[in-house]
């Protein structure tokens, strides 16, 4: 995944898992409440049966004349009708939620079950793919960590798409659009030496431009190689000098220099033999050189013939 889109695919996986995340929260919500409406109906649809039924097992009594109303016939007939006016009360209003159009509160409240599980199994997906995204960029992290840790110089990054891309175009023959191509990815990768090395192979052999081949190899040299691979980049320049240049003084300097400061190499053992250097064994670095003469053990004098006429542990005067 290329630098650009990584981060754009982390920013929409978040919205988007954000977005289904508060939609789960609303569907739910108003599942809830129409749950709640739900009961409330259920509760009032029972008191209007109840009611209705009191209602029509319940006699009138009948009229009293109005000559024989007395006052506890009066208490009665007013609690009479505080009783009836109390039964037939209407049932509280609920406020509904329930959209226009929808069947009943059960079809709104299954419709909104259905969107709740939805949207949370599309919340779960988000953050799955975002879980993977992150893993895989940690390990690439980490293990391109631990390979410049274990292998330490010699170790190279894979090949990037826009590399690729160079080498295509020097494929089709466009070399100098494969030169500038692979000159923009080496600015912005300046460690990867191999591709400077592989810019001077192009004009060494592709353009016939052995200076400017020279050039790019002597820069390279500037750089942290290798051991081995500095001692071949330095054999590969030393070709140029010593050939179609012919700048045998450079190249004389250049094998001196790979004898001196790279002498385990197999590239110094070839310069040894280009300079006619004989083949010296390498000193390990912990053992400082010694003179021979230094490591023989010194020969023990020869004893001189006593005199006989001398006591014994004396000798003659010189």
């Amino acid at each position: 995944m290329k630098p650009v889109v990584r981060p754009l695919a982390y920013a929409v996986l978040l919205v988007l898992a954000v977005l289904f995340f508060f939609r789960f929260r609303a569907a739910d919500r108003r599942d809830v409440v129409r749950s709640t409406e739900r009961k409330i109906e259920q509760l009032n649809e029972a008191a209007n049966r109840d009611t209705t039924a009191t209602s029509a097992n319940t006699a009138t009594p009948p009229a009293p004349a109005p000559d024989s109303t007395s006052r506890t016939g009066l208490a009665g007939t007013l609690a009479t009708s505080n009783t009836t006016a109390t039964i037939g009360a209407p049932p509280v209003a609920v406020l509904s939620v329930t959209p226009p159009g929808a069947a009943s509160l059960e079809e709104a409240s299954r419709k909104d079950r259905a969107t709740a599980i939805t949207d949370m199994a599309l919340f779960l997906l988000c953050l799955v793919i975002l879980g993977v995204l992150a893993a895989w960029d940690a390990a690439q992290y980490f293990g391109g960590r631990a390979g410049q840790a274990v292998m330490a110089e010699n170790y190279l990054p894979p090949t990037d798409k826009e590399y690729e891309a160079a080498e295509t175009e020097w494929a089709k023959g466009n070399h100098m659009d494969a030169l500038n191509m692979m000159r923009a990815y080496l600015k912005r990768h300046p460690n990867e030496q191999h591709v400077a090395i592989r810019i001077a192979e192009i004009y060494e052999k592709d353009l016939n431009n052995y200076l400017a081949a020279a050039l790019e190899l002597e820069d390279v040299l500037q750089r942290k190689l290798p051991r081995e691979k500095w001692g071949w980049t330095a054999i590969h320049l030393v070709n140029i000098y010593s050939g179609k240049l012919n700048q045998t003084d450079k190249a004389m300097v250049t094998l001196q220099r790979i004898v001196r400061d790279y002498p385990e190499t197999a590239a110094a053992k070839k310069a040894r033999q280009r300079l006619g250097l004989p083949e010296e064994a390498a000193v390990p670095p912990s053992e400082p050189a010694v003179e021979p003469a230094a490591r023989a053990p010194k020969a023990s004098a020869a004893p001189e013939p006593e005199n006989p006429a001398l006591p014994k542990g004396f000798r003659a005067k010189k």
